[in-house]
């Protein structure tokens, strides 16, 4: 990732109106300024579309190099680590609080009037109604979904109870005939007793 000449003449730029941004001053509120004004810089830098985007902390430990793209002659500046303190010839001063405006001077005399309220179209009107119109569609819907379901419900219950029905039937059929066989078989096993004796 390199950064462009013009990167660095923006840096410089920045760095000279700005102050050395490496050490705070001024307490928290220095620290806050110098942490705005690193992202400020970096939204410059990076909003440069000459050279690479990078991360605030990756500008803020940039080597300061500058490369002629034409030449194979590489410009390199003395090493400066913009971390470092004294490394800018302004010190880094923070913006004063703001100063409170004097209140408002009322006239007595005059009344207080609350502003005047902008006119609204009948659109909150217009809307309950759709809201309403929907509740009361989604309501009839969920209710014919609802007795859908139970007749749906209702007929599977029928169907069973009929199945159940038909197969206790049926098991009653089985038996009775079983009952025959028996009745028959019984009576044939007297028969043979009664020869057998």
């Amino acid at each position: 990732m390199r950064t462009s000449h013009s990167q660095y003449l923006t840096m410089v730029e920045f760095m000279e109106a700005n102050g050395d941004l490496s050490k705070p001053s001024g307490g928290p509120r220095g620290r806050n300024f110098i942490q705005m004004k690193w992202k400020e810089l970096t939204g410059l830098l990076n909003s440069d579309s000459s050279g690479d985007p990078k991360s605030e902390d990756k500008w803020r430990k940039e080597e300061i190099s500058t490369e002629r793209p034409n030449t194979q002659i590489i410009l390199k500046e003395p090493e400066i680590d913009w971390n470092t303190p004294s490394t800018s010839s302004q010190p880094t001063v923070a913006p004063p609080p703001p100063t409170e405006a004097p209140p408002p001077v009322i006239n007595e005399e005059e009344e207080w009037n609350p502003p005047p309220q902008k006119k609204r179209k009948n659109n909150l009107t217009k809307m309950f109604l759709d809201i309403d119109r929907k509740a009361r569609e989604y309501a009839s819907e969920r209710d014919r979904v609802y007795e859908e379901l139970e007749r749906d419900r209702l007929r599977v219950r029928e169907f069973e109870v009929r199945e159940r029905v038909r197969q206790r039937d049926e098991e009653l059929r089985m038996q009775g005939q079983w009952l025959e066989f028996m009745k028959e078989a019984m009576e044939a096993f007297v028969r043979f007793m009664e020869r057998k004796s």
